[in-house]
């Protein structure tokens, strides 16, 4: 108990600490231009939600690719939460994407086992870092075509590229490991007491999620150049990318943080010649805040879904009969 209470305090203070670095940016910025460029940019802020939509959907599809005939055993109503939940807990809490995909298999292992469950959880992971490399990779040559190869933000953009890649690896070579297989379904065990067991997937390449997670991240470079049109820039294929890419390497740097809040904007603060406002610091770290903007709107709403759709997604403490056959098989 103790434990988790210094956890909690301390992730308190993280948070805080990113809070205050914005204030600082702000305040260095201008709040009345930082406020005037955000007013500007709400004509957008459908088309921007919008995107971050699709971005959810994509997460979706993957996991539909991954479970195979084992999405049909979920519910609509599971579908929706646990892709709301999952979200929400991206935008909202210190690690989102982990914690996030946690929560997700947790809700589908009541209907598809544990094993089944907590593979397609790790394999969607592995797809979405994997995406997240590969936009690294093309930005950070993008990058080093427009500022020159030795740039900080082009080293940076390929070191990313690098840690994802490994880690995307990392995640298919755990997966691809038995008894580390078995230890992750007894784990994602504790947190859906009602799950199902079940016989483990085969191995595989996830190589159609990557794809469909290839073409969120590729509608997420499209969003970035239309909140780089919303906040007075010039929304080239070159600066889109490179807006794109110092979000990649503000998420990275800052994933302990929630929402990566204060190193993103710190990171559009540093790098804001790169996308044309070197000398409008007030619109570069408006960049920033309108997509997180966009993505406390989108997790608002995901979390009333969530709410909304708690007692029509639960299994009544029982998984269906069709997984507690394949249990048996």
């Amino acid at each position: 108990m103790r434990r988790a209470t210094l956890r909690s305090i301390l992730r308190g203070l993280v948070a805080l600490a990113g809070l205050a670095l914005v204030v600082y940016l702000v305040r260095a910025a201008g709040p009345h231009r930082v406020a005037l460029v955000m007013w500007q940019a709400r004509a957008l802020l459908p088309v921007i939600v919008a995107l971050e939509l699709v971005q959810l959907t994509s997460d979706l599809v993957s996991l539909r690719l991954l479970l195979g005939d084992r999405s049909a055993q979920l519910p609509a109503a599971t579908w929706v939460r646990s892709s709301a939940v999952a979200y929400a807990m991206m935008v909202l809490v210190p690690a989102g994407r982990a914690a996030g995909e946690v929560a997700r298999a947790t809700l589908v292992a009541r209907y598809v086992g544990a094993p089944a469950a907590a593979t397609a959880g790790t394999e969607l992971q592995s797809s979405y870092v994997f995406a997240s490399g590969l936009a690294s990779a093309i930005e950070c040559a993008v990058a080093a075509s427009v500022i020159g190869p030795r740039s900080p933000l082009v080293l940076l953009l390929g070191a990313n590229a690098v840690v994802m890649f490994v880690f995307a690896g990392t995640f298919i070579a755990v997966l691809w490991n038995a008894r580390i297989g078995r230890w992750m379904g007894g784990m994602l065990r504790r947190f859906a007491i009602t799950a199902a067991d079940g016989p483990s997937p085969a191995r595989r390449l996830p190589w159609r999620a990557a794809i469909v997670c290839s073409v969120g991240r590729l509608t997420q470079v499209a969003q970035y150049g239309v909140i780089l049109h919303a906040v007075g820039g010039i929304a080239s294929v070159r600066g889109t990318f490179l807006a794109h890419g110092i979000h990649l390497i503000g998420s990275t740097l800052g994933d302990i943080l929630p929402n990566q809040v204060g190193v993103v904007d710190g990171a559009y603060q540093t790098f804001a010649a790169a996308i044309g406002f070197a000398d409008v610091p007030a619109r570069a770290l408006s960049v920033a805040l309108v997509a997180r903007t966009a993505q406390l709107l989108l997790a608002g709403a995901c979390v009333v879904v969530a709410a909304v759709t708690r007692e029509a997604s639960s299994p009544g403490g029982a998984a269906p009969s069709s997984v507690r056959a394949d249990a048996r098989s």
